[in-house]
């Protein structure tokens, strides 16, 4: 009978250190499991006003009333873009595919709860999207979840108004997320997850779902390029003929959609779409650094060094991390642009750190001693078979894994506590601003003719027809298009029987009444104008409400 070699069989078997390895990874599982059952009940206590919220009647956002009528036109079928923008109306500055998707789901209910409900379904999907991209690039599922997790607490902490808003931003990311997600699984079933991509057995039907979710997303929100940008720049470096079966799917697919917005909303959709915005620098660099950088820090730190270290081996991943983030940053000074441009941007470092997190957790230290980052021993391969130099890489790897992980959640969590004392705020006060919203509402439907106002979604509750856009008259100020407030022979005329402004605080409930000259969307001009040839009717917390004196 042969002897066992030394150092062989009998050293696998009877050390202690390889008992010690299941408990030390056993401990690390639990603590895994702890942080995502922590933030998973942060989530569920940032959601709780978001879903009350969904059925006031109040506007969350200013663009709230103005996807209102977009979808009520869709609904009705009056073209979108069928007369070029004007300084009255303004324009339709988005592509036309929520609005009428809205109008489908609602059942001819109400557009704007239907919208809001749209908007958290889509935030949601868009997190389980970006989790399972992270598990298709070779993380676990435990990690994949985090990632999920990560995005939404992301999310509600950076703009939780966004959250259940009718808006279609988060739509729009559901469906760019859902292209990415197919073209990483078409890379997969043409190669095994983790080897070099075999690029003779395609998969064209996921080439072309992906090159048809872009599509979509794009003519849900036109800016965002960033994805299908990384997916064309990945299969130029893998593939021409796949990069061409993609590529015509994706001019196949937009030119059905641009023919189809032509026929049903009108020939000037590109005028509307491509509509010059004022620009600011100093917007920028606040938007960037003290919102973004400053709620993120941490994610985008992790994100950096690994997109450094990686983008040679990673170029998709790389790509869309820096095309996203670069589009993003420079857009975000344009006027009306919200904060809400970064959530590209987001979710590819949200990725990015869960496939860093993946290599981490599979550290190992090879026969020399050097330790090594990188994918893990075979898989399926049984721990106690493993080298001890891999049992130890692992064991650290899992420990510095699960500490990042925790670090990641602390960090994005810091404003929790902010949000949820602002939440309770706004709770208390959710029934008197609905009260008050429903007064202003009244007021302005009990008066015949048209109306102004600066809460679109008041004009559209009282059934107002669509008369005039504040947003673009000071926008065409601001852009140096005009030197003309349009309004002002309107209000000299009384063409208005009724004017809403937003009260701005110190003047809503002062005695006497005091009206501030200087406002985000009115000029000084509008102001005198209005004084002189109307009246305060009705005074609450949030408006002002004037008629003809």
């Amino acid at each position: 009978m042969t002897e066992p070699h030394s150092g062989g069989a009998a050293a696998i078997e009877s050390p202690p250190q390889p008992k010690a390895l299941p408990r030390a990874s056993s401990r690390t599982s639990w603590l895994q499991f702890a942080v995502l059952a922590a933030m998973l009940a942060t989530i569920f206590a940032l959601f709780q006003y978001p879903l009350r919220r969904i059925a006031s009647e109040s506007e969350i956002n200013f663009v709230e009333g103005w996807n209102a009528y977009r979808q009520q036109f869709a609904r009705e079928g009056t073209p979108l873009y069928g007369a070029p923008p004007d300084l009255l109306t303004g324009n339709t500055n988005y592509p036309p595919l929520s609005f009428h998707l809205i109008s489908l789901l609602s059942f001819h209910g109400d557009l704007v709860r239907t919208g809001r409900w749209i908007s958290l379904f889509s935030l949601l999907a868009t997190g389980l999207l970006v989790g399972l991209i992270v598990r298709e690039l070779g993380a676990d599922s435990l990690i994949a979840a985090f990632a999920t997790l990560l995005y939404i607490l992301g999310i509600s902490v950076f703009l939780p108004d966004r959250v259940g808003m009718d808006d279609p931003q988060l739509l729009a990311e559901a469906f760019t997320t859902g292209g990415l997600y197919l073209y990483v699984r078409a890379r997969n079933r043409m190669g095994a997850r983790g080897s070099p991509v075999v690029w003779n057995n395609p998969c064209p039907w996921l080439l072309c779902a992906s090159a048809l979710a872009f599509c979509v997303a794009g003519f849900t929100k036109h800016n965002l390029l960033a994805f299908p940008a990384a997916v064309a720049l990945d299969l130029l470096l893998r593939s021409r003929r796949q990069f061409m079966i993609w590529c015509g799917a994706m001019i196949g697919v937009a030119a059905v959609l641009v023919g189809l917005t032509f026929a049903i909303d009108g020939r000037y959709f590109f005028q509307h779409l491509l509509s010059h915005r004022a620009f600011s620098w100093d917007n920028a660099l606040t938007s960037v650094t003290r919102f973004y950088l400053g709620t993120f820090q941490g994610i985008m730190l992790v994100a950096l060094v690994w997109i450094l270290c990686r983008f040679r081996t990673r170029p998709l991943l790389a790509a869309a991390f820096v095309f996203a983030n670069g589009l993003a940053c420079l857009l975000v000074g344009g006027d009306g642009v919200d904060l809400n441009i970064f959530f590209n941007g987001f979710a590819t470092a949200v990725m990015v750190c869960g496939v860093a997190l993946a290599e981490i957790e599979s550290l190992s230290i090879n026969q020399s001693g050097v330790l090594s980052l990188g994918a893990p021993p075979a898989l399926g391969t049984p721990t106690f078979s493993r080298s001890p130099g891999e049992r130890l890489g692992v064991g650290m790897g899992k420990t510095v894994g699960v500490a990042l992980m925790l670090a990641l959640f602390l960090g994005t969590g810091l404003r929790v506590p902010e949000r949820l004392r602002e939440a309770h705020l706004r709770g208390e006060l959710m029934a008197e601003d609905d009260t008050g919203f429903r007064a202003a509402a009244d007021l302005l439907r009990a008066t015949p003719g048209p109306a102004l106002c600066e809460s679109l979604l008041l004009c559209y509750r009282a059934g107002k027809p669509y008369t005039f856009d504040t947003y673009t008259a000071i926008e065409e100020i601001k852009s140096h298009h005009t030197d003309q407030d349009a309004s002002l022979p309107l209000l000299r005329s009384h063409q208005f029987s009724v004017i809403q402004l937003d009260a701005i605080p110190g003047e809503a409930m002062s005695q006497p009444a005091t009206i501030f000259r200087n406002r985000s969307r009115f000029t000084p001009a509008f102001v005198d104008t209005l004084m002189e040839n109307y009246r305060l009717a009705l005074r609450t917390s949030h408006f002002l409400i004037f008629v003809p004196k």
